[in-house]
């Protein structure tokens, strides 16, 4: 990675729909990895800790044209999080200074196990005062050195799987177990999990076999010198492939019976529906203050995104705008000039809010009452503290509601 910079951005990618959900800010230069300093210098905890908080700030300040639909991902160490919490959170005041009064950068720290020293109760309360700050929290090498009782007990917003289990996972049975159990665990407790360090198809396809939606790696989408999301995209070939099931013809007579028999023949019991969790996408989510410009920025940089979701500071949804009705609302000789500079609340319509652990049948019922015009616009899902954590759209809930959805057929990874 050396002939890259100092600094490199790897996309994180969902694997249904292909569009980058996350860009990992990742140290190219030996000097700028801890692991690599703590091997080569007789350092104390507290000595590492100040060297990863002060190279995770040089990172993040690295670029300016960031993407503020997507999170950047900091890489820092658990021993980081417990010894240097007060210098981690100089990100955000950072940040703020550079935005200028516009929309801060999200951010979600990736947490790395311990190399040093970082007391189990400690890390936990440390972890708990960053998130109160505004930082949102993930699990790096999962596998390797986090327990799963962490896991559970402290819900992250994200879990990756050790590039080392990835490796493994196509032809090793231990792999498979330890990525069996976390991934029982992400979903046990509501936590979304990816992998990482994908380099080639058979990996994608464990991953798959696995449910894991999100990853990165080689085979996924190369590193790149700007953190902007402009362009990339999961390659075609990548894209799982839905086959539709065949239906099979009915046996004139059933094993064990006769053709005068009475008994009727025994249905098979249709495939469980999806909940609203396994049918939701990432949602494009901009701060309520942005300008149009800046939504029409998003839209062009996540092109199967149906809309963009504003929300406030606590990352509650405030209102919705459908691409359509706002493309055709700048469009034309002076759209652009007109709106540039408004908030892009004032074209925003209320956001269709259902909770994630809603059925089907209630989203849509939520769709059709409403404004017959808005009946193609996503559904916003929320969780319990009313927070965004993603989208549905209204297709995708017909397919499911009428048995035609992906639960109903057959999906073999690519």
């Amino acid at each position: 990675m050396s002939d890259v910079g100092r600094f490199a951005f790897e996309p994180l990618l969902d694997l249904c729909n292909g569009r980058p959900v996350g860009m990992e800010v990742r140290r190219c230069q030996a000097r700028d990895q801890t692991e690599v300093v703590a091997r080569n210098a007789v350092w104390g905890t507290r000595q590492l800790a100040e060297f990863d908080s002060g190279i995770a700030i040089a990172s993040v300040l690295h670029a300016t044209d960031y993407d503020p639909s997507v999170p950047v991902h900091i890489d820092v160490l658990a021993d980081t999080v417990v010894s240097a919490r007060r210098r981690i959170k100089q990100l955000r005041s950072s940040l703020e200074v550079r935005a200028n009064g516009r929309p801060v950068l999200p951010v979600l720290l990736e947490i790395n196990p311990a190399l040093s020293a970082a007391p189990p109760d400690a890390f936990v309360e440390s972890v708990e005062q960053l998130r109160d700050d505004g930082f949102g929290i993930a699990f790096d090498n999962a596998g390797r050195g986090f327990g799963l009782d962490l896991i559970a007990e402290l819900e992250p917003d994200l879990v990756k799987i050790d590039a080392g289990l990835v490796e493994r996972l196509p032809w090793e049975a231990r792999a498979r177990t330890v990525v069996q159990a976390l991934c029982d665990v992400c979903r046990a407790v509501g936590v979304r999990i990816s992998a990482v360090g994908i380099t080639n198809p058979d990996e994608l396809a464990a991953v798959r076999d696995h449910g894991i939606p999100w990853a990165q790696g080689p085979l996924i989408a190369e590193m790149r010198q700007r953190p902007s999301t402009q362009g990339i995209a999961l390659h075609p070939d990548l894209m799982p492939r839905i086959h539709a099931t065949v239906p099979r013809p009915k046996p004139l007579l059933q094993a064990g019976r006769t053709a005068g028999s009475s008994s009727a023949p025994r249905v098979a019991p249709p495939p469980p529906a999806r909940t609203l969790a396994a049918l939701a996408q990432p949602a494009v989510c901009l701060s309520e203050m942005v300008n149009t410009e800046s939504v029409r920025q998003a839209l062009h940089d996540h092109p199967q995104a149906g809309g963009v979701v504003l929300v406030d500071t606590h990352q509650r949804p405030v209102g919705y705008l459908d691409r359509e009705r706002f493309t055709m609302a700048v469009a034309g000789h002076f759209g652009r000039s007109l709106y540039a500079n408004r908030p892009a609340l004032a074209l925003a319509d209320g956001p269709r809010i259902i909770s994630i652990d809603a059925d089907v049948r209630t989203a849509l019922e939520c769709c059709l009452s409403g404004d017959r015009g808005r009946t193609y616009d996503d559904v916003v899902l929320v969780a319990d503290n009313e927070v965004c954590v993603g989208t549905v759209r209204v297709i995708d809930l017909m397919q499911e509601a009428t048995g035609n959805g992906n639960g109903g057929g057959a999906t073999s990874a690519a």
